[in-house]
């Protein structure tokens, strides 16, 4: 059966630019740079990354199943029976131009998104979304890099009818090749915020960095933005000087095209009402939060420009629950009760951070349960890191937060601000705090556990899961 083939052996050749070496020309049922994570039939890129080489792996992607070797190096020519070596100038840029024919060969509506702040979570949405109206293709977890993006191309279907890609920076110029590569029909910017700022000067040059996605819009294709966020006249200027003409944008403001008229927040998630087109939506969103909110609206203004029935989509938002590390509700038995915990522990910035609290806030124990937040720098900040962790102390004043527990460097000087009754204990960094944490956590309580991936709060949520 021909059902699971992506690439037939003569179109991944000459999407590569390659020669064959060794072997027989063979079909790729998949994609992969991984050789721990090959399946049966598929195609096995030996990238070289910063701290290894796939190369090294060749010979283990070939046994455990790989069909095709994508090599740079004739050294390593597979010698396995069965197997097909490529030859190509450099992996990368052949799995780059293979994104690229992907894109080429299929007549999908594509979906770009990018923005400080909600990225994963829109794209996920987008495509909980959209299976309900054709067969989607997105790039998962958050492949939205250098090599994430080409791959998440290449492992695109040719009768993929939606394509939802995730592209994301930390410099200046890295957004133009890869949305040149996606050619996206829709390209959503959520929001504007300082992330990354350590490598910018300011939220300006990371507003910049984001109107990139323009360069790679398709003929007539749609830029949206949100019209809340103080950079939405700087975008849209950016937008219509790369000859973008139609440009549409969500948000609480009149002019919004999809625009909010009000939103319910609650402990798991958010009444909606919306107006778009003449028309009032109301809807409920299973994710907390007033930037889930917001991200609903820029996802529903996209489908809606392609034509969707937007009634027929409603519903799936109510269902749609996050994912570990992006605020996954957990229940997990501890001491002689339960407590909820909320994994933020993926990435954080200042907006993020804040938005987190906002949840945690909205949470209602039951009895006599706290709402504890568990926080871990935040990276990438530059020079004005430790002033950025240090007006968080505001935030958390502001919220309805019992007790915060800190680690890391920088966190030390929000933690240092709090009043004496929210103070729970602070330690340099995520192993230290790690080893003490179930003592000063109570059943019933709601415990948020959030920082930048650096931070390693993720040992802090194992702990708590592996209490037992």
């Amino acid at each position: 059966m021909t059902s699971n083939i992506l690439w037939q052996a003569e179109e991944l050749i000459n999407g590569l630019d390659g020669k064959l070496v060794a072997g027989e020309l063979s079909a790729a049922n998949g994609i992969s740079i991984d050789s721990r994570d090959i399946k049966h039939g598929d195609a096995f890129f030996a990238i070289k990354g910063d701290s290894f080489d796939g190369h090294d792996y060749t010979d283990k992607a070939a046994n455990n199943g790989a069909a095709v070797i994508v090599i740079s190096d004739e050294k390593y020519i597979t010698k396995k029976a069965g197997v097909a070596t490529i030859l190509v100038d450099d992996v990368l840029a052949s799995l780059g131009r293979l994104g690229v024919a992907a894109r080429k060969r299929t007549n999908a509506k594509i979906i770009a998104v990018t923005g400080s702040v909600g990225k994963t979570s829109t794209k996920e949405f987008l495509r909980a979304c959209l299976m309900h109206c054709g067969k989607t293709h997105a790039s998962i977890k958050s492949f939205n890099n250098h090599w994430g993006v080409p791959i998440s191309l290449a492992r695109m279907p040719k009768d993929t009818e939606f394509g939802i890609f995730e592209i994301g920076m930390s410099h200046l110029d890295e957004i133009t090749p890869l949305v040149k590569m996606v050619m996206p029909n829709l390209a959503i910017i959520t929001t504007i915020a300082p992330a990354h700022l350590g490598h910018f000067k300011d939220l300006e040059e990371i507003a910049l960095a984001k109107s990139e996605i323009f360069d790679g819009l398709a003929k007539d294709g749609i830029a949206i933005l949100n019209h809340d966020n103080e950079f939405f006249d700087y975008l849209k200027q950016k937008a219509t000087a790369k000859g973008v003409r139609n440009i549409q944008s969500f948000g609480k403001a009149n002019q919004a095209d999809m625009q909010l008229v009000s939103a319910e927040l609650l402990p798991n998630g958010s009444n909606v009402v919306a107006r778009f087109g003449g028309a009032e939506l109301e809807y409920f969103i299973g994710s907390a939060g007033m930037h889930q909110v917001q991200n609903s609206l820029g996802l529903l203004l996209a489908i809606g420009l392609m034509g969707v029935d937007l009634n027929e989509i409603l519903p799936v938002l109510k269902t749609i629950e996050l994912s570990d590390g992006r605020g996954a509700r957990t229940e997990i038995a501890i001491k002689d009760g339960q407590i909820m915990l909320i994994d933020e522990s993926y990435n954080a910035n200042p907006a993020s951070m804040v938005a987190a609290f906002s949840v945690l806030s909205a949470q209602m124990p039951k009895n006599g349960g706290r709402r504890v937040a568990i926080i871990g720098d935040m990276l990438e900040l530059g020079a004005q890191s430790a002033e950025i962790h240090a007006a968080l102390a505001k935030d958390i004043a502001d919220a309805k937060i019992d007790v915060v527990f800190a680690c890391g460097e920088d966190m030390k000087s929000c933690y240092n601000l709090l009043s004496i009754e929210k103070m729970g204990q602070y330690a340099q960094n995520s192993s230290l705090l790690a080893k003490s944490i179930l003592e000063n956590i109570y059943p019933n309580d709601v415990v948020m556990v959030k920082g930048s991936l650096g931070s390693k709060m993720s040992l802090i949520v194992n702990k708590i899961k592996n209490n037992k």
